[in-house]
C-alpha cells in the first residue's frame, strides 16, 4: 500500500477560497455531466425499470476493498435534470463538481481527491433507476451527494438501503429521506412537512388568510405539502384548501391558473418545481387574479424571477439556508467568493447554495470518517454531528436513530427582483 498523504485540513472545518489557487473552473453547459477530477462523457441513461434489479451486497466480504475509495482518490456520485421541467435545478449539480475542484486543489480530503460522477436524469425516475444503477454498478461510487426529486428518490430508495451506498443530502424535503428510519440515507434540508405547516401558519397568523388554495405537482411531493398545509386548517377548525394539480409533462397551466381565480380564495400555496411554478404566477398575472401567495423553498432562486414574470412581486417563500444576498454574514461572503472563482457562469442563489451547503457537509463527514475510510466510518461520522454550524446551514445534527440535519426556516419576499428577509428562522412548536 502506497503512504498516504494527510492533506492539511482547512481552518474550522469550513473550506476557505484560497489567493492564488489555480483558474476558476468553467463548468459544462447545461445538459452535459461531468465531473471535477476527469471529464465524464456520459449519455442520457436509458431508461430503466421503477424496481431495479438486486442490488450489489451491502457488506462486502471482509478484505475486500471499499467501493469508490483508493489511497489517492474517493469516488462520489449524484444525479438531477440538466433539461426539462426541473432543469434550472441543473446548477446543483454543476457546483457540486465546482466544489470539489476547490477542494481538490486544497489537497483533497486526507490527501485523497474527490471523483465526483453525475448524471443527467432529466427529472424521469426511470432515468434515474439506470443512472444509479450506473454509478453504483459501472462507476463505483463510494457516497451518493443530493441525488435530486421526490420521485426520483423513491424510484432507487429500496436499491440505494439495499447497497448500503449512504446517500447524503437527497435534493428534496420529502419527509420519507428520514422516516422511515433508514440507515444510510442523511436528509439535509428542512423536510416538507414541517415547511408546509410553517407556510400555512405564517398564512393564517400574520397573512390573516381566509380561505387557502394549493397548486401543486400531483406525485408524493406535491401531495406531501397539500396534505400538511391541509393538516394545519384541520387543527384550526378550518376548510379544507382547494386544491389544483398538475402533472409534470404539462405545458400550459391557463385551466389551472382559471380554476385558481374561480375557487374564491384569497391566498394561494406554490408546491411547484421551477417552470410550472414560475408559469402559473404568470398564468395567475394574465388574467388580473393577484392573491396572496406563497411558495415553498423549492424554487428559491433567482431563476424563478425569470420564469414568472412581474406577477411575483410579493411571493413569500420559505428558505432553509441563510439568504444568499447577505453579505453581513461571511459564510455566505465565503461562498460568493467560491461563485465568482470556481463557477463564475452559474446563477449566485438558492440552488447553488443548496450545493455549496451540501459539500460542506460531506467534507466534514469525510473529514471525520479518517483515513481508514469505509461506508461504516462514514455512516458513524455523520452520526457524530450535533449543531455542527460550520457549514452556511444555521445548525445540522443527526444520531444514530436520527436522520433529519435541520428543521429550520424563514421566510423571504419577492420585491424589486430579489428576495428581501422578512422573518427570522424559526420552527415548529411542540404541541
Amino acid at each position: 500500500m502506497a503512504d498516504r498523504h494527510e492533506g492539511a485540513r482547512p481552518h474550522n472545518g469550513a473550506m476557505r477560497v484560497g489567493i492564488g489557487m489555480l483558474a476558476a473552473l468553467l463548468l459544462a453547459a447545461c445538459g452535459t455531466p461531468a465531473s471535477s477530477v476527469q471529464p465524464q462523457a456520459n449519455a442520457d441513461p436509458a431508461a430503466g425499470q421503477a424496481n431495479p434489479a438486486a442490488a450489489p451486497e451491502a457488506n462486502p466480504a471482509a478484505g475486500d476493498a471499499t467501493p469508490g475509495v483508493t489511497d489517492t482518490e474517493i469516488v462520489l456520485g449524484s444525479w438531477g435534470p440538466q433539461d426539462g421541467p426541473a432543469g434550472a435545478y441543473g446548477v446543483i449539480n454543476r457546483t457540486h463538481a465546482a466544489y470539489f475542484q476547490m477542494i481538490n486543489e486544497q489537497g483533497g480530503i486526507g490527501g485523497r481527491q474527490i471523483r465526483f460522477v453525475y448524471e443527467n436524469d432529466s427529472y424521469q425516475p426511470a432515468k434515474t433507476v439506470a443512472a444509479v444503477k450506473k454509478l453504483v454498478e459501472e462507476e463505483q461510487i463510494f457516497a451518493l451527494l443530493g441525488g435530486l426529486g421526490t420521485p426520483n428518490n423513491m424510484a432507487v430508495m429500496e436499491y440505494i438501503v439495499q447497497s448500503g451506498v449512504p446517500h447524503i443530502a437527497p435534493s428534496t424535503g420529502s419527509t420519507l429521506m428520514s422516516n422511515p428510519f433508514k440507515r444510510n440515507v442523511f436528509a439535509l434540508q428542512l423536510d416538507y412537512t414541517t415547511e408546509a405547516q410553517l407556510i400555512a401558519q405564517y398564512a393564517l397568523d400574520t397573512l390573516q388568510s381566509e380561505k387557502i388554495a394549493v397548486f401543486y405537482q400531483n406525485d408524493a411531493f406535491g401531495k406531501e405539502g397539500f396534505d400538511n398545509v391541509n393538516a394545519v386548517l384541520k387543527r384550526r377548525g378550518l376548510p379544507e384548501a382547494t386544491g389544483v394539480t398538475y402533472e409534470v409533462t404539462d405545458t400550459n397551466f391557463s385551466a389551472q391558473a382559471l380554476r385558481l381565480q374561480t375557487s374564491d380564495v384569497d391566498t394561494v400555496v406554490l408546491w411547484a418545481v421551477p417552470k410550472p411554478g414560475g408559469a402559473i404566477i404568470q398564468e395567475m398575472d394574465k388574467i388580473g387574479f393577484k392573491p396572496k401567495m406563497l411558495s415553498s423553498t423549492v424554487i428559491n432562486d433567482p431563476a424563478i424571477f425569470e420564469l414568472a414574470g412581474p406577477g411575483i412581486e410579493g411571493l413569500i417563500i420559505s428558505a432553509w439556508l441563510p439568504d444568499f444576498n447577505d453579505t453581513s454574514n461571511p459564510k455566505i461572503v465565503e461562498y460568493r467568493e467560491f461563485m465568482q472563482q470556481y463557477a463564475p457562469g452559474e446563477q449566485i442563489g438558492g440552488f447553488s447554495l443548496t450545493a455549496y451547503a451540501q459539500g460542506q457537509v460531506v467534507s466534514e463527514a469525510l473529514w471525520r470518517a479518517g483515513a481508514d475510510l469505509t461506508r461504516e466510518s462514514l455512516i458513524a461520522a455523520l452520526e457524530s454531528m450535533q449543531d455542527y454550524d460550520d457549514s452556511v446551514v444555521p445548525s445540522v445534527s443527526y444520531g444514530p436513530d436520527d436522520r433529519q440535519g435541520t428543521e429550520l426556516t424563514f421566510f423571504q419576499e419577492a420585491k424589486g427582483g430579489v428576495f428581501i428577509p422578512i422573518s427570522d428562522f424559526i420552527g415548529l412548536e411542540s404541541p
